[in-house]
């Protein structure tokens, strides 16, 4: 006889499994808005319409964050539900990841424990240590989570497709999964401390070289977690995104092995089966 946990677990479960349904229809609303925006420009110069198609353009970027969001709120409460249905009690579900690590649209999560901030900065000072340009890294860097090519395309694909049109450049979307297993959305843009702290740390190297100068750099989502992985000392990260790294001189792919504190890896997966490793040797940074 079930339980009434589980009766309510299996209606729950039947919700869930309508959640698809959601999915497909946020992805079909932000392609129809995409297409509108891009057949708007192509139609008119007028300011009115432009901006019409700004704001079709940000719509159809909402439905893609809404879907994503959607898409790793259904894989985590399936996991929970099933087990309420199965009466197989765990402490966390699959990957690792507990009720009280939320991901929210902005691509943060709660701790898993509070701690006082005394404490939090006392072990920060003590794990530190100082090394060139006033820069400090922890002494033992964190080794981070594997992740398979087989995941690492599959993650990548649950990502939003960016699609450019000569009005709109969506912002870069990525996905970090942590030691634990709990997932959390990247953005690109100059909304977080980590641009201002990559762009700190790259005018201390000289880049970029004149006075006045400019790059955007700083604010890509790979050049931003790189940036992340110097000061929180991570080792060896995995990130997926749904725009191909940047080329060229001052481009993600040459600066990310700057960034990275020493003896650190950052693998990227793309899209199109993009997948690389940096720092890159030599010969494969002359290619970039």
């Amino acid at each position: 006889m079930p339980s009434e946990l589980q009766r309510v677990a299996e209606q729950l479960l039947a919700c869930l499994n309508e959640a698809p349904r959601a999915v497909g229809y946020l992805h079909d609303m932000a392609r129809k808005c995409r297409e509108a925006a891009a057949w708007i420009g192509s139609q008119s110069n007028n300011p009115s319409a432009r901006t019409a198609a700004m704001h079709l353009d940000d719509a159809a970027r909402r439905c893609e964050e809404s879907t994503h969001s959607l898409a790793l709120a259904e894989a985590r409460a399936k996991e929970w539900v099933e087990q309420m249905v199965s009466g197989i009690r765990t402490a966390k579900p699959a990957g690792g990841s507990t009720g009280q690590r939320r991901l929210d649209a902005g691509g943060d999560k709660l701790p898993r424990e509070p701690q006082r901030q005394d404490d939090r900065d006392d072990k920060q000072e003590a794990d530190k240590t100082t090394v060139a340009g006033d820069e400090t890294i922890p002494e033992e860097l964190s080794p981070g989570r594997r992740i398979s090519d087989e995941e690492g395309y599959r993650l990548q694909q649950k990502l939003p497709r960016r699609e450019e049109s000569e009005l709109t450049q969506p912002k870069t979307r990525g996905l970090w999964v942590d030691k634990d297993g709990s997932e959390e959305l990247l953005v690109s843009g100059q909304h977080d401390e980590w641009f201002q702290k990559a762009a700190d740390f790259l005018r201390d190297l000289g880049i970029p070289p004149r006075n006045g100068d400019s790059i955007t750099t700083p604010s890509h989502v790979e050049t931003k977690f790189a940036m992340r992985m110097r000061v929180r000392g991570l080792k060896h990260e995995t990130i997926m995104v749904n725009k191909l790294p940047c080329p060229g001189k001052w481009g993600c792919r040459a600066l990310i092995g700057l960034i990275l504190p020493p003896g650190s890896t950052l693998t990227v997966f793309g899209p199109d089966g993009f997948k690389k490793t940096y720092p890159q040797p030599p010969a494969e940074r002359e290619q970039s």
